[in-house]
């Protein structure tokens, strides 16, 4: 009602509860922000509509819990170059693996991020191993041949991000 039924740009969910979680994102409009801002625990589950996110170009976001004195000190070491953030990224995979990759998030199943990329389709959920041995083409990107950099990326988006189909 006080958006005159538009829905809110952002949305920032303070409470760790489900429910509330779902109603914040039902709240958005069209390119609109969810933020959950909650210390939620694992193993939380909520039925989000993913498609807002490549339909609508919504945004969900959440925190990792740390303090604000933690993300200084892993701001300045990422632009000192002593901490390198792609070095986190563990596993990557188009939209369809979305699902597979909150499981796999839950299960603990990769030993890191999971990056999934709403623009592209027909990659499933890989970890970078398997990504390197099924296409050579992009897992010759990686650094020392596991770690994610911006090249391997563009080299995943040239291969599957297909304009207009």
């Amino acid at each position: 009602q006080a958006t005159d039924q538009l829905g809110a740009d952002d949305v920032v969910v303070c409470v760790p509860v489900a429910k509330l979680m779902e109603e914040g994102a039902t709240l958005l409009n069209n390119n609109g922000m969810l933020v959950l801002f909650a210390g939620v625990p694992n193993g939380t589950m909520a039925p989000l509509d993913l498609s807002a996110v490549y339909l609508h170009n919504a945004q969900f976001t959440g925190t990792s819990g740390l303090t604000i004195d933690d993300q200084a000190l892993v701001m300045e070491r990422t632009l000192a170059g002593s901490l390198s953030p792609s070095r986190s990224v563990a596993a990557v995979g188009g939209m369809e693996a979305a699902q597979d990759g909150i499981e796999a998030m839950m299960d603990g199943r990769f030993p890191g991020k999971i990056v999934i990329f709403p623009q592209i389709s027909g990659l499933p959920l890989l970890g970078l191993d398997e990504l390197a041995e099924q296409y050579p083409d992009i897992g010759q990107h990686l650094a020392d041949g596991k770690w994610w950099t911006a090249a391997a990326e563009a080299a995943l988006i040239e291969k599957f991000w297909r304009v207009g189909d």
